[in-house]
């Protein structure tokens, strides 16, 4: 590890290298394409509503918000939102809406579903990381199912990522981020970024592009103290770094059509397990006399190179194509606006280490690669009664190739009061089909600590679909300087897919209800069943107090109750803390500063759970603060810094089943505009 002082210096030097050697003209305010102050939506429904009609519970992180801190992944920030939680478990993270793990988190970019899950099934935090900071203008995050819409995986909610728009004018940006560990043991972290955007020939043809690297070290072997157990620490946070580039083209012959063709690359490697994804899409809008349309087709291909054991090389593939479309139809005379949209959907997954079958029956090593194919129609009608009242009811038709026909109904009431108070509420219905792992009679792998002493899990053709109900109410008032809302919601999932229940235990396996038998080396085999039963339920808060002109004070509580209730002992589910918190200050004493400070609260929580409550593992609830600064030197130039974690209020791995919280930690900004 490179000593304090010299990580000082090199956080100094490359500020510092950026301010020198950026030769950047001028930004024209006039010409900027930023997003302005009316917050509009795009995810909660088919068509775009100012935040305060939509029919959801939506928060929205702004881009001020994503340069607040650095930014690493969006769970960096996305646990600072009401209703969010996050899986630590191995010191990965991952995003959990209301109660409902990161299995039921449908992550979008710009609309377009990303799911790495096939090619990485053993936790997966690569799906928060796919866009970096610089390129994001802000992100939706919708609490609750939206199958209707957006069909499997949306039992939780949907998290958008909204990447900054093809500009009129020429603008960008280029940054340098340096984070330093005051625990010599914990990795330092840093990346750059850019974004550019602009025309090619005005009006007709423009261009925006994004690229950057962002890594954060491996921390040290002895970050964490020795187990009581073997006598050795447990790993810390392992080495990520991440390679990006991005480009799509915006082509506008007239004012009625727009087409857009974008090409990615990212390479993630968390720990010792690089991904690398190619993406592609090809998009038309148009805007006629009838309503507006969008015809789509995109995809990608996610190559995992060393595959899902440690230790092992066993590289897979999964490949994901979609083409789906819309027509959006204003009804005036009925105060209607109605959408109809259709989608076909592919995943195919070759991977020759685990889709090999059972070993030692005839079809061993046979067929290597598994698919599935998905179409879908959906329907949806927001109805204005009134100016103040509107009702938005919807369902999609799911026609899945292993699992048939499911509808996913729903509909949501936003009545205005008054023009300072809202009501929303409602209710919806939705689905989720178990992955091509789950469910393929080919897939099976290793398991139990072992990848010759433990146990074997293989797919399942007897699964059923997931299915969840969701009701919600909330209230919102807003006023010139306090604005606030609450919201109470449950949800009740059934069939949920599990695989916990497996043992390596010869004398045991053959009790469990999911034992399927055993390989000729004697390893017991086990198969994915349907049999939790979850409810999760809880109320959502927040808040803002606008103090004078210069400040302002955001705060927002969820209280959370998520059970699992397969067994005649209800269990608590685990990363679900029942309290959290945050709330920030933000300062602008001059033009030039602005001040933030922020805590986070993260309550009581288990990290284990077990029928006989004795062997539970219960993590305390505890809190953070940030505090921060940000100087603009120019129009162009803006240095950031700050203290993260002020108090120090470090975790340490003990056991298996805890996490490493980052102690306290030092970071330096700089970004330059054109």
């Amino acid at each position: 590890m490179i000593g304090i002082k010299s990580r000082v210096m090199l956080m100094a030097g490359a500020s510092s290298a950026l301010l020198v050697g950026a030769d950047l003209a001028r930004a024209d305010e006039s010409k900027t394409d930023v997003n302005q102050v009316e917050q509009v939506v795009v995810t909660a429904a088919a068509t775009q509503q100012k935040l305060t009609d939509a029919p959801a519970s939506i928060s929205v992180v702004t881009e001020e918000d994503l340069h607040l801190r650095p930014i690493r992944d969006l769970t960096d920030i996305l646990d600072r939102v009401e209703g969010v939680t996050i899986n630590r478990s191995g010191n990965q993270r991952t995003i959990q809406l209301r109660g409902l793990g990161s299995a039921y988190t449908l992550f979008l970019i710009d609309g377009k579903r990303v799911n790495s899950t096939s090619a990485m099934f053993r936790g997966n935090d690569f799906d928060a990381g796919w866009v970096p900071v610089e390129a994001i203008s802000r992100v939706e995050v919708v609490r609750g199912p939206m199958s209707s819409l957006y069909g499997s995986d949306a039992i939780g909610g949907v998290v958008n990522i909204i990447t900054k728009p093809v500009g009129k004018h020429w603008t960008g940006s280029a940054s340098l981020d340096y984070v330093l560990q005051e625990d010599g043991d914990a990795g330092d972290a840093y990346k750059a970024g850019f974004f550019a955007s602009g025309p090619l020939k005005d009006d007709v043809l423009g261009l925006k592009i994004y690229g950057g690297y962002n890594r954060r070290l491996s921390d040290a072997n002895t970050v964490n103290p020795p187990t009581a157990a073997a006598g050795t620490p447990l790993s810390g946070i392992r080495d990520k770094h991440e390679g990006y580039v991005d480009g799509t083209l915006a082509w506008t012959p007239d004012a009625a059509n727009t087409v857009l063709a974008n090409l990615g690359w990212n390479r993630l490697t968390h720990d010792s397990f690089p991904m690398e994804r190619r993406d592609w899409s090809l998009t038309h809008k148009g805007k006629y006399g009838f309503g507006t349309t969008q015809l789509r087709a995109y995809g990608d291909r996610i190559e995992n190179e060393v595959g899902n054991v440690t230790g092992q090389k066993n590289p897979n593939k999964a490949t994901n194509a979609a083409v789906d479309g819309r027509v959006t139809l204003p009804w005036d005379a009925a105060r209607q606006t109605v959408t109809l949209g259709a989608e076909w959907r592919r995943q195919e997954l070759k991977d020759p280490a685990n889709l090999r079958g059972l070993p030692g029956t005839p079809t061993y090593n046979q067929n290597p690669v598994t698919q599935v194919d998905q179409k879908a129609i959906f329907i949806e009608d927001e109805v204005r009664f009134t100016d103040d009242l509107r009702l938005t009811v919807g369902d999609r038709y799911d026609d899945h190739e292993n699992f048939g026909g499911h509808h996913s109904p729903r509909a949501y009431l936003v009545f205005h009061a008054t023009p300072n108070i809202t009501f929303k509420g409602g209710a919806a219905k939705a689905f989720r089909a178990p992955t091509l792992l789950q469910n393929s009679p080919n897939w099976g792998s290793v398991s139990c600590g072992s990848a010759t002493t433990g146990c074997y899990i293989i797919g399942s053709t007897e699964l059923k679909p997931e299915t969840a109900t969701s009701r919600e109410l909330g209230v919102r008032a807003e006023f010139d300087r306090l604005s606030g809302g609450i919201t109470v919601f449950r949800n009740d999932l059934k069939n949920m897919i599990d695989i916990t229940s497996r043992t390596r235990d010869v004398t045991l396996a053959p009790t469990y209800s999911n034992f399927v038998g055993f390989l000729p080396d004697g390893r017991p085999i086990f198969r994915y069943q349907n049999i939790a039963k979850v409810r999760s339920q809880g109320v959502e808060t927040n808040a803002r107090f606008q103090v004078s002109d210069k400040i302002d004070v955001t705060a927002n509580y969820t209280y959370l109750d998520s059970k699992n209730r397969s067994n005649p002992v209800e269990l608590a589910m685990i990363y679900q803390p029942k309290h959290s918190a945050n709330a920030t200050v933000n300062m602008r004493p001059t033009d030039a500063w602005s001040l933030f400070a922020t805590w986070n609260y993260v309550g009581e929580q288990f990290l284990a759970v077990y029928t006989n409550a004795a062997y539970n593992v219960k993590r305390q609830g505890y809190g953070t603060v940030d505090i921060g600064a940000a100087y603009a030197l120019n129009p162009e130039t803006t240095v950031r810094f700050g203290v993260l974690n002020t108090a120090d209020k470090a975790i340490k791995r003990q056991t298996s089943d805890e996490y490493n919280e980052e102690g306290r930690r030092f970071f330096a900004a700089v970004t330059r505009r054109f």
